[in-house]
């Protein structure tokens, strides 16, 4: 791994907030914005200034993909995780007396999407959790014949739990159910098969695991499994939806578009504008993460994971998290003031989260054993 500047001076276990940058991805944007502000002042040709990123968008699909283990035709730019958890939501045809199965482990924006299916008559389950954990077979019994759409983050927000996705995907599918992901607590941390895993709908954010910047100037992704991609269409349309040939008579030769027929492609569903800067910084994090290997992503996180958490039990420390590392990527420690503790840690340098009773606990690729340690003798003034 490259150095990541934000961390040369403080242990941060922070990345469930907002990932790290990786130097090379701050040059790329200083790169980028240096050349728009000369484009915007005539100091370069308008339509050859940004000209060559434009290539460096459309990779950041192409590498999204790879980082999913899907095909590039199933990925698609949409501004973040929360547009494309609605555009899911649209697309699923829900009748009234169906239901949306997910757990109270669930991102707030995610619970507020299943919610608002109530107004269409469509009821949500919440599954409440124990000690952070879902069990599978608690999800097997809530899922029936009337469940419409399973919701699961992964991982769960708070505590990093992972959640066995293909089993929630194969009890789905053995029901007439989509499966829908919130992925922006995992993609880029885990190594996804996501397709052999049986995922419908993935949406994530790019200012965490991708490392893709802050999230006032980040972009997100959207997964459909390509079998159903022309099977459903969104609630919303724009230019982008008709086929190109309609599209581009509509604009030469005045109005004349009287009928609807949506092109085929995912593509049609990118109505929304599409910061291209963003998308050029997180193209750059994310062949980072590849020469690494997501793999070895992985197992440097669990590895820095493990050391906290073998520490925290030495303690006495209780966990919202499962101490098998299969079935989590980051933690949460329940201490005793844990927001004046987070408060005190963060003024010797040391960034982890208050959340949901402890301290949330999310190490990055970037982070050390060294820095595990570190973290464990500052909080045993604490605790």
């Amino acid at each position: 791994m490259e150095p990541f500047p934000l961390c040369e001076d403080k242990i941060y276990f922070n990345n469930a907030v907002i990932g790290a940058v990786p130097e090379s991805t701050i040059k790329v944007v200083e790169d980028y914005w240096g050349d728009y502000a000369k484009t915007v002042r005539g100091e370069a040709d308008w339509g050859e200034g940004l000209s060559k990123y434009g290539e460096r968008k459309r990779n950041s699909k192409r590498l999204f993909a790879k980082i999913l283990g899907a095909k590039e035709t199933e990925v698609a730019f949409l501004p973040n995780a929360s547009t494309g958890m609605n555009t899911a939501f649209g697309m699923i045809p829900f009748r009234r007396g169906q239901n949306v199965v997910l757990t109270d482990l669930s991102f707030p924006m995610c619970a507020t999407v299943a919610n608002k299916q109530r107004e269409k008559g469509v009821e949500p389950r919440f599954i409440r959790h124990s000690g952070g954990v879902v069990e599978t077979e608690q999800w097997m019994k809530a899922i029936d014949d009337d469940t419409a759409a399973v919701m699961v983050d992964q991982a769960g927000w708070f505590n990093g739990f992972l959640h066995d996705v293909e089993a929630l995907a194969e009890a789905a599918h053995d029901h007439g159910a989509y499966l829908v992901v919130d992925g922006t607590q995992s993609a880029g941390a885990i190594r996804w098969d996501i397709r052999g895993k049986g995922v419908d709908f993935l949406a994530t954010s790019c200012y965490k695991w991708l490392y893709g910047g802050p999230y006032n100037n980040s972009v997100g992704f959207f997964y459909m499994r390509d079998e159903i991609v022309d099977e459903l269409q969104p609630d919303y349309v724009g230019g982008q939806t008709l086929p190109d040939e309609q599209e581009q008579r509509n604009v030469t030769d005045g109005f004349d578009v009287y009928d609807f027929k949506p092109k085929k492609g995912l593509s049609r569903i990118e109505i929304y504008s599409q910061a291209e800067g963003p998308y050029v910084a997180v193209e750059n994090s994310m062949k980072l993460l590849l020469r690494f290997g997501l793999d070895k992503v992985e197992r440097q996180i669990k590895r820095v994971d493990t050391k906290i958490i073998d520490g925290l039990l030495e303690m006495g420390v209780e966990l919202q998290t499962p101490v098998e590392e299969e079935r989590r990527i980051y933690l949460n420690a329940v201490v005793p003031d844990y927001k004046k503790v987070c408060e005190a840690l963060a003024r010797e340098d040391i960034h982890v989260s208050p959340r949901v009773g402890g301290l949330r606990i999310s190490p990055g690729a970037y982070n050390t054993v060294d820095e595990a340690e570190g973290f464990l003798e500052a909080l045993r003034k604490h605790v």
